[in-house]
């Protein structure tokens, strides 16, 4: 596990993640989401890529088989996970299957609110508070509240500051803001 894996997941350093399985990294029900999809991997030999949220991170994980690895006689599965952020462009191979799974870790964000998520994601794209205010049909004092709430529970000290916490969440994609014409439409 490098680095950034190991902090995100097992939040701690790499070295002191080796041996760790996923469920001693997240609870239960998502390690046994991911084991399935290895799984499935593993049988069918077809590629996916989770689109994963934890500890506050949007990831693209890719999940492979590989016929052997070391002195195995079956087949693994490798997994390589990047932020969102970091990729540039959406993934073009058809031939891979997208998969969200249904548990995820919501990190520092996990005790915001559904307006204050939207809020947040719309911070995250670089709207002004009146923009946000329009798009999302409230009042500009409901959006201030919104922000000041925002800071408060997120420990951070800036709009900057949370625009980038919002970007690195994925927030835009995972609050279902979707523009239609003028006007937003929000799924549950």
């Amino acid at each position: 596990m490098n680095d950034v894996a190991a902090r995100i997941f097992a939040r701690r350093p790499s070295q002191e993640a080796v041996g760790l399985r996923l469920s001693d990294m997240m609870p239960s029900a998502a390690a046994t989401e991911r084991l399935e999809v290895v799984r499935q991997v593993i049988t069918s030999g077809m590629a996916v890529m989770l689109r994963d949220l934890w500890s506050g991170f949007a990831l693209r994980c890719t999940v492979r088989r590989l016929e052997s690895w070391a002195d195995s006689a079956q087949p693994v599965a490798m997994v390589v996970c990047a932020p969102e952020s970091a990729l540039l462009e959406e993934p073009r191979d058809l031939s891979v299957r997208m998969v969200e799974p249904k548990h995820v870790d919501f990190g520092p964000l996990a005790d915001l609110t559904a307006s204050e998520l939207k809020v947040l994601a719309l911070i995250g794209e670089g709207l002004s508070n009146a923009e946000i205010a329009a798009r999302l049909h409230r009042a500009v004092k409901t959006v201030e509240s919104h922000r000041a709430a925002l800071t408060d529970k997120t420990g951070t000290a800036s709009r900057v500051q949370l625009g980038i916490m919002a970007r690195r969440a994925g927030l835009l994609r995972r609050v279902g803001l979707v523009e239609t014409g003028s006007k937003p439409v929000v799924a549950d």
